[in-house]
């Protein structure tokens, strides 16, 4: 009789836990369900996510939901944050001409050579909007430290995910894999927001992203 072959161990997991229990946190921050963004902080620290990549997490998603959600989101998970001492006792001071320098520089990385045309066709919709994306966004928001720039650009993946922003999703998706994150990442990312998201949503993500 002949032995079977042992069977094809599955692949490791293309994210650690803790970059999945942030993506989970920024889904459910997207989803707006202030019962779920205090279990998915919790869980988040649990996964041995730091409270101060927590707090990043969350602070970053008025770029993409905007400030009542990421409000809404702060209250939800203001009690794990305290018990962690994860909400910092004063802002960040403001310097905005390092800021936009390190924006430039991060938005350079995300869209590589797209980066140009990106600016082209952000300033022929709006200079304001393309300015304050480079400093507002990508300088004082996206370049903060304690949240690497993978761990954010999967974040943003699952958020862009559940809100379908498809054009943005494409771009980041992109910028993931630019800053040093892997298409399987991405994937699982995604994958993620299935307990936010129909099925054809999550169809609709990957198709976007070339990842079907």
């Amino acid at each position: 009789m002949t032995p079977h072959p042992p069977p094809t161990p599955p692949p490791p997991p293309a994210l650690t836990s803790a970059q999945s229990a942030l993506v989970r946190l920024s889904a459910a921050i997207a989803a707006g369900v202030p019962e779920d963004v205090a279990r998915r902080a919790e869980g988040a620290l649990q996964a041995g996510a730091t409270p101060e990549q927590v707090y990043e997490t969350i602070l970053q998603s008025y770029l993409f939901v905007g400030f009542p959600r990421a409000i809404e989101a702060f209250f939800a998970a203001r009690p794990v944050l305290e018990d962690r001492g994860g909400i910092p006792a004063k802002a960040t001071p403001p310097d905005l001409k390092a800021q936009e320098r390190a924006g430039g520089e991060l938005c350079g990385r995300v869209y590589g050579t797209n980066y140009e045309r990106l600016l082209s066709t952000m300033r022929s919709l709006s200079p304001d909007l393309a300015s304050w994306m480079i400093l507002e966004g990508y300088g004082k928001t996206l370049s903060r430290p304690a949240l690497g720039p993978v761990e954010r650009e999967y974040g943003i993946v699952a958020i862009l995910t559940v809100t379908r922003m498809w054009r943005q999703l494409r771009s980041h998706a992109i910028g993931a894999v630019n800053v040093g994150g892997t298409r399987a990442g991405v994937r699982e990312a995604i994958v993620l927001c299935r307990h936010w998201c129909r099925d054809d949503v999550i169809a609709d993500a990957f198709a976007v992203t070339g990842l079907e």
